[in-house]
C-alpha cells in the first residue's frame, strides 16, 4: 500500500512539473502581447505580403517632407524606398540610418525606386503599410523663416508615381519641387551639378527639407518656382496678356 501511495504521489508531482511551463508560457505570451508597441502590432496586418518581392539594403537617410514628416528612405546604393505618408512616422520609429533592413514591395522598371509595403528592422520589428496612398505634399503653404540650401546634387527625388519632384543633395538635405516645375527646370537638376535653393520647410532630427520658392545654379541666377499644386504664374501686370481670361479668347 505504501509503495502504491508513493508511486501515485510521484506521478502527481511529475504531472504538475510538466504542466507548469505551459502555464508560464501562456502568461508570458499574454504579457508580451500586452506590451507590444503599435509598430510591432502592425506586423500582422490585413494583407499577406509573402508573395511580394523581397529586397534588402543599408539605410543612409530618411526622406523628410517639408512639413516635418517622412516620405521614405534612401539605401546605400541610391535606391529610394517610399511608403505612404500615413506610415512615415511609424517608419521613423522603426529604423535608423545605418540599419540594414528587409523590404517587401514593388520595384520600378527603370528607376532606382521601390514602393514598400512592409519593412523589417534588424531588430525584427516590422511595419506593414495599409495600401492607402495619399498625396505626398500638403497643399497648404508653410509659414516660417526661409531656409537656404546649396550643394552638389546626389539623387533626383521621386514621387510614388515615379515623377521627379526635386533632388537630394549630397549633404542629405532635400529640395521639393512640383513635378511640373521639376520638368521645367530639369537642366539644373542633374546629379553632380551644384544647386542653390530658397524656401520654407523643416529642419530637425529626421533631416532638412524645403519647398523651393527660388532655385538656380548659383545665388545670382535664381528663378521663381511655383510651390505645390498652385496654378502657374500668369502674365505680369501691365503686359498684353494680363487681362485675358484663359479659354475666353
Amino acid at each position: 500500500m505504501r509503495s502504491l501511495f508513493s508511486f501515485t504521489a510521484l506521478l502527481l508531482a511529475t504531472s504538475t512539473a510538466v504542466a507548469a511551463p505551459a502555464v508560464r508560457q501562456g502568461s508570458s505570451q499574454a504579457s508580451f502581447a500586452a506590451h507590444q508597441t503599435v509598430t510591432e502590432q502592425q506586423a500582422s496586418g490585413v494583407y499577406d505580403l509573402s508573395g511580394l518581392p523581397q529586397f534588402s539594403g543599408k539605410v543612409v537617410q530618411f526622406l523628410p517632407s517639408s512639413h516635418g514628416g517622412v516620405l521614405g528612405l534612401v539605401l546605400a546604393d541610391g535606391t529610394q524606398v517610399l511608403v505612404s505618408p500615413e506610415q512615415g512616422h511609424t517608419l521613423a520609429g522603426l529604423i535608423k540610418p545605418g540599419d540594414t533592413v528587409s523590404i517587401r514591395g514593388i520595384k520600378a522598371r527603370s528607376l532606382a525606386l521601390i514602393r514598400a509595403f512592409g519593412i523589417t528592422s534588424p531588430r525584427g520589428r516590422t511595419m506593414q503599410d495599409g495600401f492607402i496612398a495619399l498625396q505626398q505634399q500638403s497643399p497648404e503653404m508653410i509659414t516660417g523663416p526661409d531656409i537656404v540650401l546649396h550643394g552638389e546634387i546626389w539623387l533626383p527625388l521621386y514621387t510614388l508615381e515615379g515623377q521627379i519632384a526635386g533632388v537630394v543633395l549630397k549633404d542629405h538635405s532635400v529640395i521639393h519641387l512640383a513635378p511640373r516645375e521639376a520638368t521645367r527646370l530639369q537642366a539644373w537638376l542633374k546629379p553632380g551639378q551644384t544647386l542653390y535653393a530658397v524656401g520654407t520647410g523643416s529642419n530637425g532630427e529626421l533631416g532638412t527639407a524645403i519647398d523651393a520658392r527660388e532655385l538656380g545654379p548659383t545665388s545670382g541666377q535664381l528663378v521663381s518656382v511655383t510651390i505645390g499644386n498652385a496654378p502657374p504664374r500668369g502674365p505680369a501686370p501691365g503686359s498684353a496678356g494680363y487681362d485675358v481670361i484663359p479659354g475666353s479668347e
